[in-house]
């Protein structure tokens, strides 16, 4: 029993280590009466931005002296020219939204069409991709990259769904998105800034409740932003059903924690373990709690306060003592 949850700990833990990956993502974002840019463009390598342009801009920002190789050179000039193509895909995505929602008047003044894509590289070889759309917050529009079709989020996408199947550059669109992203990922994995790490920070805090203590693993200072925070152990109960945000700190690193609770039962009776996964370590950070030293420390300063006080008092009763024997 013990090899078998052994080996499926280990298996578990290969399989977090994957989910590391480099991300090289899109966004864009046509608008109206938001006071913002009527189109911007930023590509961005693990949160760092390698490419920004919107259309307040006179021209496009020249290749950074990084991208030095003929490769790279290549697709930063596929980046330029496909900026053109997204401006006008955002700009009548927006205009055909405003319309199949039926948007007239004051409710047409302010509207925005965001999209998003990103192709994702793991340590082990896999790789992902997506491209999807919203108007005003909400899924519109996907594009399958396998198929090189567009799927419709809500009916009042069917109109620029066949408007943009018909479109020759579509299939161009889903073969970059399936290979030429890849490609990219790869040089500009090059960005300076890109290859920056930071170490995560690991503590364990509990706090006891009736029954019950809930146990949280911080973590802070690490770069980039994607990590994994795992708890092991029997028993174990997450907190907010094992959601862990992650919050940018403001030196731009990142923090997140995870809780779990632990019956009082349990404490000293078994090890409970905060299993940190980031690209930083080429490992993990462990970090064991088990409860007996918080409870040995919590003895232990016990003790001392006891002795102190009880020199305090023995103090002061010498002192009165001998005040008394002066005056007499």
């Amino acid at each position: 029993m013990k090899i078998s949850s052994a080996l499926f700990l280990l298996i578990y833990l290969q399989k977090v280590k994957t989910d590391l990956q480099y991300d090289s993502c899109s966004y864009w974002t046509s608008s109206k009466g938001y006071g913002l840019p009527e189109f911007t463009e930023r590509r961005v390598l693990n949160d760092v931005t390698v490419y920004y342009h919107d259309s307040t801009m006179r021209s496009k920002i020249p290749r950074p002296d990084w991208i030095n190789t003929t490769a790279g050179r290549e697709e930063w000039s596929i980046i330029l020219d496909w900026s053109d193509y997204n401006k006008d895909f955002f700009t009548v995505g927006l205009q055909s939204a405003t319309q199949q929602f039926n948007l007239t008047g004051s409710l047409s003044e302010q509207n925005i069409y965001q999209g998003s894509g990103c192709c994702s590289l793991s340590p082990n070889g896999t790789y992902r991709a997506f491209l999807n759309s919203a108007f005003n917050g909400k899924d519109f529009l996907s594009l399958d990259i396998y198929s090189g079709t567009f799927v419709a989020a809500v009916p009042q996408a069917a109109l620029f769904k066949t408007l943009k199947e018909r479109d020759s550059d579509i299939n161009e669109l889903a073969v970059l998105y399936r290979t030429r992203c890849l490609d990219r990922l790869k040089i500009l994995k090059q960005a300076p800034g890109v290859l920056i790490r930071k170490v995560p920070e690991v503590r364990i805090v509990e706090k006891q409740k009736a029954g019950s203590i809930t146990v949280t693993c911080h973590v802070t200072g690490f770069y980039p932003r994607v990590v994994q925070v795992v708890w092991l152990g029997p028993d174990l109960q997450s907190v907010d059903e094992g959601v862990t945000d992650v919050l940018p700190n403001e030196d731009g690193t990142y923090q997140t924690r995870k809780s779990v609770i632990v019956p009082v039962e349990d404490v000293g009776e078994h090890t409970y373990s905060c299993v940190v996964l980031h690209s930083s370590v080429p490992d993990n950070i462990t970090r064991v709690w088990g409860g007996e030293k918080a409870g040995g420390m919590a003895v232990w300063i016990s003790l001392v306060c006891i002795c102190l006080l009880a020199a305090g008092i023995g103090l002061v009763v010498w002192w009165c003592c001998r005040t008394r024997d002066a005056v007499i």
